[in-house]
C-alpha cells in the first residue's frame, strides 16, 4: 500500500511539473535587441530574393523581451536627420504634404508575440498608424547563427520582403 502512495506521489508530481510551460527553443533565440541588416524582395519571375535598393540606409531595431512581447521601430535614409521644428506656418500645402508624408515612413509598433512551428505572430497592441492598432502580422522566421530573418506573409506595394536582423 506505501508503494502505491508512493507512486501515486510521484505521478502527480510528474504531471504537474511535466505541464509547466517551458519557454520554446525559438523563443529563448528571439529574447533580446536585433538591428536591421537589410531588407530583400522575391522577384516574382525568378522567385529569388534580391537586395532591395529602395531600402538602402534605413535603420531598425526590434527587441523581444522573452515574454511575448516585443516592439520595432524602422526609418527611411534620412529620418535621423530630420527637424520637425521647422516653421509649420511659413510651408505651403504641397511642402506640408511631403513633411507628413515623410513623418508617416517611421514605422513603429509594439505587439504582443506567439510563435506556432517556424512562425511569429505579431498582434499590435498600438502603432504609428491607429488603424494598425489590435490587428496582426505573421512572419517565418529563421536563424542562421547571429542573424533572425523575418519573412513577411503580406506584401507591401506589391512586394513580398524578407528582413535580415543581426543580434546586438
Amino acid at each position: 500500500m506505501r508503494f502505491l502512495t508512493i507512486l501515486s506521489g510521484l505521478f502527480i508530481l510528474s504531471t504537474f511539473f511535466g505541464c509547466k510551460s517551458h519557454a520554446p527553443e525559438a523563443d529563448l533565440q528571439f529574447n533580446g535587441m536585433w538591428r536591421l541588416e537589410k531588407i530583400e524582395s522575391l522577384d516574382k519571375k525568378s522567385g529569388e530574393w534580391t537586395y532591395d535598393s529602395t531600402f538602402t540606409r534605413w535603420n531598425g531595431l526590434i527587441i523581444y523581451d522573452g515574454q511575448g512581447h516585443m516592439g520595432v521601430q524602422i526609418t527611411p535614409k534620412g529620418y535621423r536627420d530630420f527637424k520637425p521644428s521647422h516653421d509649420l506656418d511659413s510651408l505651403n500645402p504641397e511642402s506640408l504634404k511631403e513633411l507628413v508624408k515623410f513623418y508617416q515612413s517611421n514605422w513603429v509598433y509594439f505587439a504582443d508575440y506567439k510563435i506556432t512551428n517556424h512562425t511569429i505572430e505579431h498582434k499590435r497592441l498600438s502603432a504609428t498608424n491607429p488603424n494598425d492598432w489590435g490587428s496582426s502580422l505573421f512572419r517565418d522566421f529563421e536563424f542562421r547563427h547571429d542573424t533572425l530573418i523575418l519573412t513577411a506573409h503580406e506584401t507591401v506595394a506589391g512586394k513580398k520582403s524578407r528582413l535580415w536582423w543581426v543580434k546586438l
